[in-house]
């Protein structure tokens, strides 16, 4: 989990490294000096309001002994490439955009490409490029200005007897998901599943532009919950080559209760 709130906040800063520290201390103190630098005429990489965010993550890090190693510019970039190169293929295909400007559908593959490789840095190359077009598939959707409900009438009994879905986002997706799921054991894979089918119901909610009835505290919280997507990524941390869940069930389910209490934060964070 540490990786990555270290890789996202690097990712953020625009920070990059040429190899392992000798002090993992010191490197965090670099970092940390380079956040407080005067901003130069290129565009900002970071915002005023990520200081105390990047700050809080160094300092929790370096009070862990954080000992990461993966400082490599050079894998960096051969990884960029590799998940870049195999996410555009997916999406040349021309029913995979769904009607997504090229232009939006670029921006959308970039962002989301860069955010696999920096914040996943530990998992293999495979899983992290079907991952990345995962993610643009929930992207594109939450773009998507298309009404649901029409294409939602016999969505539950056609996913009970297996029948093809009559929304083209869910054709779409529903062709890549044994391509993402075969990486992962039933637990993770039911948990990435259940946390897509949450997601697409809290965009479908938000297809009404409601913000919620006065006094309804709770309404907010819900519904970003529910399209936060902190199921997914904290299951998607556990690719079955690297853990075994028949052993560390207890360890991933509660790693994915924390996670999603504050994922959805940061990604609103980090979306402003």
């Amino acid at each position: 989990m540490s990786n990555i709130m270290l890789a996202s906040a690097t990712c953020i800063n625009g920070l990059d490294t040429d190899g392992p520290p000798t002090n993992p201390t010191r490197r965090l103190d670099l970092i940390m000096e380079q956040c407080r630098a005067p901003e130069t005429t290129e565009p900002a990489h970071r915002p005023a309001m990520m200081e105390p965010y990047v700050a809080s993550l160094i300092r929790m890090l370096s009070e862990l002994g954080y000992t990461d190693t993966n400082y490599s510019s050079k894998e960096r970039k051969v990884n960029l490439r590799h998940v870049y190169l195999k996410t555009i293929a997916h999406f040349t295909q021309s029913s995979a955009c769904l009607g997504t400007d090229v232009k939006r559908m670029q921006a959308f593959i970039q962002t989301i490409v860069r955010m696999m490789v920096y914040s996943y840095p530990k998992l293999p190359l495979d899983v992290m490029s079907d991952l990345s077009v995962y993610y643009t598939y929930t992207v594109i959707l939450d773009d998507c200005k298309q009404r649901t409900a029409d294409t939602m009438q016999t969505f539950t009994v056609d996913l009970i007897h297996g029948a093809e879905q009559r929304h083209p986002w869910w054709q779409a997706v529903n062709q890549h998901l044994p391509s993402l799921l075969k990486h992962y054991g039933p637990f993770c894979s039911l948990t990435i599943f259940r946390s897509t089918l949450d997601f697409f119901q809290g965009c479908w909610i938000e297809e009404h532009g409601f913000q919620g009835f006065n006094k309804s505290h709770n309404y907010p919280e819900f519904l970003r919950r529910m399209n936060g997507l902190g199921h997914c990524v904290g299951a998607s941390l556990f690719p079955k080559q690297d853990f075994d869940e028949s052993k560390h069930i207890p360890e991933i389910s509660t790693i994915i209760a924390e996670m999603e209490q504050w994922e959805m934060h940061v990604n609103d964070l980090l979306s402003f």
